[in-house]
């Protein structure tokens, strides 16, 4: 087999450690911190929404253009994130995604997604997915393009458009969803 140096690896992951109003937090620097400090050479963050009302799980940052998702207390949560997690010169990337008919119901009962396909895994409680009109589909285009700006205002180094696992970009990119 083959092994990968250190510098090229990081597991995909959510980090869950947000605030009470979806922003980054001191636990987002200091985990990026520590990977930084230890040789990474380029690092991807944990699923960021685009939508605070359609989140992956509780604890998620969420950057969105409403309520006040740019608000000053929340640009510099992830000033400090992007500091920490660059801090040895290297990358740090901002994956950002929608969560789609992925969103627990508890969070949404009425998700946005391609069709009204639900999300059946057992012991799983997902909200009935509502399928998106064109005006729909605009919107989220704007919100990616949003927070990929913000991303590079904060000092992320680069986005991923997280477009698999069953999340909204991956919905449409399915036939057995996209109907």
């Amino acid at each position: 087999g083959v092994t990968l140096p250190n510098r090229l690896c990081k597991a995909a992951m959510t980090e869950g450690v947000a605030d009470d109003h979806l922003h980054a937090t001191a636990r987002h620097a200091t985990l990026y911190k520590r990977w930084s400090d230890g040789g990474a050479g380029l690092l991807l963050t944990g699923n960021v929404q685009i939508d605070r009302r359609v989140l992956e799980r509780p604890g998620n940052v969420a950057i969105d253009p409403a309520p006040a998702s740019g608000d000053a207390e929340g640009m510099a949560q992830l000033k400090a994130w992007a500091a920490a997690g660059t801090a040895n010169g290297n990358q740090l990337w901002m994956q950002i995604s929608h969560a789609g008919r992925q969103t627990p119901g508890e969070i949404n009962s009425a998700p946005l997604a391609p069709s009204n396909i639900g999300l059946k895994i057992p012991g799983r409680n997902y909200g009935t997915p509502q399928p998106m009109t064109e005006e729909d589909i605009l919107d989220v285009i704007d919100r990616f393009v949003f927070t990929a700006k913000i991303a590079r205002e904060t000092g992320f180094t680069g986005v991923q458009f997280h477009s698999a696992h069953g999340y909204l970009l991956s919905e449409f990119l399915s036939p057995d969803i996209n109907t």
